[in-house]
């Protein structure tokens, strides 16, 4: 064999190692523990060891009787040969020229016999070798002898493959997975240049709403039939991977754009037919991804999710797919940063505050309740919206931490105002992800008992969107905040569903009016009627009345005519700190000169 040659398979072979053996912790599997104490036992010996052979060690991934996980691999029996797929064996090193004077022989752990196995995974390409040490020399190995131990190393490898497979393969499709991917895109930069293709064949809300009607089972078909058809739409030898639970990905050869976008539209015509699932037709709903690895996006991105990102823009889109854009790399990022930073913001003194902007009775002019707005100061990029914040955090359980240090800190300035003669309802907004469970009742009751405060000198807000995640579990959480004397209002109202059969369910106290309603309100126009009609009928089902986004002198007069109860915006005060507000009161808060 050539040195070119033997250099070539060296090269093979350490991919072999890597792919097969990286992922496995040393002495973590309890079959390859098993197969050394089983030869250890049968051949009457101290030492049985499962050798990878690497680069610069031997590395021991299971082993009974060695000190260490590894030695330097100059000293490695097991090293030797690794081409030729027979047992080595040595009687007595000491008689060997080739071992006898290895430091494994004339120190610790003193080896006298040694016989090893090759772990073959393909002619003439092996891992290292299984082997039994002895202190004593030993006669050769009987056939019999030889072939246990061969075959005993027949079932490492084999179950070094079946490792990677559960490791790196997904169960359901059979197909490679993420890690599986990330593993292929870090190994000397094998897809350098090549272009990504992420395709997810429907949006999660949707196969949501599926799998509720259809069953788990018809999920595990609708994959397998999308699975097929992309195969069938791909060129020939193009690899494809499952990525997510809803999400697959290929890595195409760099090729003319023209190409490119012809192959794109194969895929999308490939899942535009009906899947046939079971008897069911079903129409995917496709969006697809495109990057160009290497070149497009900095290497530390992680490019999954920057594809993943893009998916929904894409299913928007005229074609279907969307090729790299650096403005929602950016996005990515500026997104990354803030959820990384949020659960340190929560447990600093001097980066979120709560300001409150006032609800003023409109028939008495008077401020009867504020609404509590949490606002978040970044040390490094400084004032970050809420309306970028917090659906991030909706994304993550970091919008559960949220919710209770808004509690807690509404509590302690509800005690504080207390304290100085002022009686206050506090408003607070909750998200859909907070009525999934007991919790926020629990954090509520223990924040109201802490700080002494009156449920009564509460209310939680919440938007329509919430009673559609789960109506009767919703419905059951907010009886137990009523019941404990916390108001409910539903926030937003008219800019989504506006469920009439909601409102007669839930135990609802106050409707707030969205503000998008008042944007082009002018007499005569269709938001005129809705809106007095809004009021009426809402002012029939014995419901507070709130409309947001008051800034004009005419909205104030019009709701106020209209029957509305209260009304909120910048045209009675701008969200402030809690001690500005307690001096807007004091200087007659919510009688703007306008309207007196």
């Amino acid at each position: 064999m050539g040195v070119s040659t033997i250099a070539q398979n060296e090269r093979l072979r350490l991919v072999e190692v890597d792919r097969l053996t990286s992922a496995i912790a040393n002495g973590s599997d309890p079959v390859l523990n098993s197969v050394v104490s089983m030869l250890c036992g049968y051949f009457q010996v101290p030492t049985a060891l499962v050798s990878i052979i690497d680069r610069d060690y031997q590395v021991f991934k299971a082993r009974i009787g060695m000190e260490g996980d590894r030695t330097p691999r100059e000293w490695s029996f097991c090293a030797h040969e690794l081409h030729l797929d027979s047992i080595l064996e040595v009687c007595d090193t000491r008689q060997d020229w080739r071992f006898a004077e290895n430091p494994l022989v004339t120190g610790e752990p003193h080896i006298r016999y040694y016989a090893g196995a090759p772990l073959v995974v393909s002619p003439g390409l092996s891992l290292g070798r299984l082997c039994i040490i002895d202190h004593q020399s030993r006669p050769v190995l009987d056939t019999r002898e030889r072939a246990l131990l061969a075959n005993a190393a027949d079932i490492v490898v084999a179950r070094l493959k079946s490792i990677h497979r559960q490791h790196f393969y997904d169960s359901m499709t059979g197909l490679p997975n993420r890690k599986r991917f990330e593993a292929d895109l870090h190994e000397g930069h094998a897809f350098e240049g090549q272009t990504a293709v992420f395709i997810e064949p429907i949006a999660a809300s949707a196969m949501d709403g599926l799998v509720k009607t259809l069953g788990v089972e018809f999920f595990v078909q609708f994959m397998l039939a999308v699975k097929e058809a992309l195969l069938a739409a791909f060129p020939a030898g193009a690899r494809l991977y499952r990525t997510g639970t809803l999400s697959f990905l290929t890595v195409m050869e760099h090729c003319e754009p023209a190409l490119l976008h012809a192959r794109l539209d194969t895929i999308v015509a490939a899942l535009s037919r009906p899947l046939y699932c079971g008897n069911v037709p079903v129409f995917a709903d496709v969006g697809i991804s495109v990057l160009q690895l290497g070149v497009e996006a900095d290497a530390s991105i992680d490019r999954l999710r920057l594809l993943a990102s893009m998916t929904d823009a894409a299913r928007r889109s005229e074609r279907r797919w969307l090729g790299y854009d650096p403005l929602i790399d950016a996005h990515l990022r500026r997104s990354t940063t803030l959820l990384n930073a949020l659960e340190g913001a929560l447990i600093a003194t001097d980066q979120l505050c709560l300001v409150y902007q006032p609800r003023i009775d409109l028939s008495v002019n008077r401020c009867v309740a504020v609404e509590a707005l949490l606002r978040w100061t970044h040390p490094a990029l400084g004032p970050i919206s809420p309306a970028e914040f917090i659906p991030l955090a909706e994304t993550t359980a970091s919008i559960r931490g949220i919710t209770r240090w808004v509690m807690r800190h509404a509590c302690q300035q509800l005690a504080a105002w207390r304290a100085d003669g002022l009686e206050m309802v506090v408003s607070l907004n909750i998200s859909a992800l907070d009525l999934t469970d007991g919790h926020l009742f629990d954090d509520l009751t223990r924040a109201l008992r802490d700080h002494g405060v009156d449920p009564r000198h509460l209310e939680l807000e919440f938007t329509e969107s919430v009673l559609v995640t789960d109506f009767d579990l919703v419905q059951e959480q907010l009886q137990r905040f009523r019941s404990l004397g916390v108001a409910i209002g539903i926030d937003d109202f008219g800019s989504g569903y506006s469920n009439w059969v909601y409102l007669r369910k839930i135990p609802a106290t106050s409707v707030k009016l969205d503000r998008s309603l008042l944007a082009n309100l002018q007499p005569g126009s269709n938001e005129w009627h809705i809106i007095r009609n809004l009021v009426s009928l809402l002012r029939d089902l014995r419901l507070t009345v709130v409309a947001e986004g008051i800034e004009t002198d005419l909205h104030h007069h019009l709701l106020r005519g209209w029957g509305c109860d209260q009304g909120q915006g910048y045209y009675y005060a701008k969200p402030m700190p809690a001690t500005d507000l307690a001096t807007w009161l004091v200087k007659g808060g919510g009688r703007p000169t306008t309207v007196f």
